[in-house]
């Protein structure tokens, strides 16, 4: 065995791109379902549980007290655009706007995101490997969605794009100029349609959120598909075939393996006293894989009848675009499939994209 995978992560972040992080979630799970990490200056939490309490908790809260804006964002229209996405706010603003934000978001049947996920597929795989089409994907199925024109399809996604490497981070200043000048584009976009700031700041965010996420879950059904052969040739025989074999490559591989929360106040959370302004790393990968959560989790099951996922998140932030990255996925997969050009377009696993929340395979072109 490998050193890399016979070591332990070092902590819960490099557990992210760990190419077995499965045994250390687990011991952390039946050990230290919540502890604070001094390394990392985080409470850690593993369980189920504490998941779950965390993620329904009023006074946790999606950024840090007294700091609504990312300090490298503050002053420049990418943090204008920050300031207005409903999935970074709490509070009155946030109760206000989610309703209008999870009905946009739902307005489109199954049948109209595979539509658009094939029509995505058939631009996209011809010309990009598939690391690029791994990102690319989910973000031009979203646009045709919003009935972005075909000749703005290619740029709407580079925007995309560089607004959300803008506004990562530790980005650097000029991917923040850059990802300024891309919000400023796709507002305009949104605007011309008759939208008000928020709901334009909001449409972005549907293309947007849609990046990471649905890339790490197509990467991870390409992986599967690949491990499990026979329960492959069962996904490609219909399309709701598929969305089980996504929907459980989605619960037993969360590509979202962690998000945060921030104490507003003073709290207790599964029996521990968290100070005002601290934050806690939820492990969502870890209690997906929780016993008290999903039965026999290591087990993948397309055929699980109570399948449950945190992956998506719960309570008053939970990511109404479920859905639609299943059936992205899925149908994407479908197609590549039927059409015989699935292995010619992803190579060998050669590792995960070095970030610090989200597990993305990267494949050998």
């Amino acid at each position: 065995m490998p050193d890399a995978v016979r070591e332990p992560p070092a902590d819960p972040i490099a557990a992210v791109t760990h190419p077995d992080p499965w045994p250390y979630y687990r011991q952390l799970r039946e050990t230290r379902p919540l502890y604070f990490d001094a390394g990392l200056q985080l409470w850690v939490a593993s369980s189920q549980a504490a998941i779950s309490e965390a993620l329904h908790h009023r006074a946790l809260t999606v950024r840090p007290p007294g700091e609504a804006v990312p300090a490298a964002l503050q002053g420049t229209p990418a943090g204008q655009v920050f300031a207005r996405l409903v999935r970074m706010t709490d509070g009155d603003f946030h109760a206000a706007h989610k309703p209008a934000v999870v009905q946009s978001a739902q307005r489109w049947t199954l049948s109209d995101v595979a539509d658009a996920s094939k029509a995505a597929a058939a631009d996209l795989l011809p010309r990009l490997g598939p690391n690029e089409l791994m990102s690319t994907l989910p973000v031009q199925v979203m646009a045709r969605l919003l009935r972005v024109p075909d000749r703005q399809l290619e740029t709407t996604c580079r925007q995309v794009q560089a607004f959300v490497q803008g506004i990562a981070p530790g980005a650097p200043e000029t991917a923040v100029a850059l990802a300024s000048e891309a919000a400023g584009a796709l507002m305009a976009q949104g605007q011309a349609e008759g939208l008000d700031a928020v709901m334009a700041a909001n449409r972005m965010a549907l293309m947007q959120q849609s990046l990471d996420a649905t890339a790490g879950l197509l990467g991870h059904t390409v992986l599967m598909l690949r491990q499990h052969p026979v329960l492959a040739d069962a996904a490609d025989r219909s399309l709701a075939a598929m969305r089980a074999f996504v929907s459980e490559v989605e619960r037993q591989q969360a590509p979202i393996q962690n998000t945060r929360r921030f104490a507003a106040q003073a709290l207790q959370l599964a029996g521990q006293p968290i100070g005002k302004g601290q934050g806690v790393l939820l492990l969502l990968a870890s209690g997906n894989r929780d016993p008290a959560l999903n039965p026999r989790p290591d087990h993948f099951d397309v055929q699980r009848s109570d399948r449950r996922s945190l992956g998506f998140g719960a309570g008053a932030h939970a990511c109404p675009g479920v859905a639609v990255a299943i059936e992205t996925v899925a149908a994407g997969v479908m197609w590549t499939r039927a059409g015989g050009r699935f292995d010619a377009c992803f190579g060998r696993l050669a590792g995960f994209r070095p970030l610090g929340n989200a597990r993305i395979p990267v494949f050998d072109n």
